[in-house]
């Protein structure tokens, strides 16, 4: 019966989607919506909304009385195809590292890379645990086997073998330079599933112009906190770099507002929504 409902759910997504879109009172091609998300925002824009959307930095108040059960099992998962340099790897993984380093201690990360075939490099482990682990990661070469790579991450989290948490949040970071190129037919079905799954997919696509465009912002859980744009992993390792460090206050203040309510305590990033 389950596997009936999810096949109707991923053909309804598929149907609703009409070959034009609305927006106020203008009336847009699909090729004109998708080609909007070719843009490359400055650095500073992309990492506000970055903070406020995946680390969780919007400030938000929450009375030390109330029972915190709010905590992230994240699964990083990094192409490693031909069409990725060793070099940009490199800076990618050095990215991740740091952003990793801004999140809570009590966040978790697994990550998989995928090129030809997609493999789980580490479980779910800490934030102070996963520096090490991604440092020793080599890219593979070889095609984009995204589905495979969303598969994955979808056992990751419904087996127990992995170590996500059975209260956590769920949330998966795509970094990629492109499409997919084996079984592509199936990698909107499979992030579709991830987000019937109650699964969050954020998506950093990578490039100047990327002819897969339309693929990615599909994968992505929403258009406008889940879909990031960077000219290459130097420009994501830049943009991170913009992030504060947790109890930095810096264009924080100024962007999200303050916090002092006697009694309260503001959020930090990735977590206390």
């Amino acid at each position: 019966m389950m596997a009936h409902l999810t096949r109707f759910a991923v053909l309804a997504f598929v149907v609703i989607w009409g070959s034009r879109v609305s927006f106020g009172d203008k009336d847009i091609g699909e090729e004109d919506y998708y080609e909007r998300f070719q843009k490359i925002p400055p650095a500073i824009e992309t990492a506000k909304k970055f903070y406020k959307n995946f680390l969780g930095g919007e400030t938000r108040r929450i009375h030390k009385r109330q029972i915190l059960g709010n905590f992230f099992d994240v699964v990083l998962v990094i192409d490693s195809s031909s069409s990725v340099s060793s070099g940009e790897f490199v800076k990618g993984l050095s990215a991740l590292r740091e952003l990793v380093d801004k999140s809570r201690n009590d966040t978790n990360y697994a990550a998989i890379t995928y090129a030809t075939r997609a493999k789980i490099e580490f479980d779910f482990a800490s934030s102070t645990d996963v520096a090490g682990k991604l440092r020793a990661l080599k890219r593979s070469g070889g095609k984009t086997n995204t589905q495979a790579a969303l598969k994955l991450c979808q056992r990751m989290y419904v087996e127990d073998q992995y170590g996500a948490r059975p209260e956590s949040f769920r949330r998966i970071l795509l970094v990629t330079d492109g499409q997919s190129n084996i079984n592509r037919n199936e990698t909107i079905p499979s992030a579709v599933q991830l987000k019937i799954l109650g699964i969050e997919v954020f998506v950093i696509a990578v490039g100047e112009y990327l002819e897969g465009i339309k693929e990615l912002v599909q994968i992505a859980s929403s258009t406008d906190a889940h879909m990031y744009r960077v000219l290459n992993l130097s420009g994501l390792a830049e943009m991170i770099k913009l992030i504060p460090d947790v109890g930095q206050r810096t264009w924080i203040e100024e962007t999200f507002g303050k916090s002092s309510e006697e009694g309260e305590e503001e959020a930090g990033p990735l977590g206390k929504l």
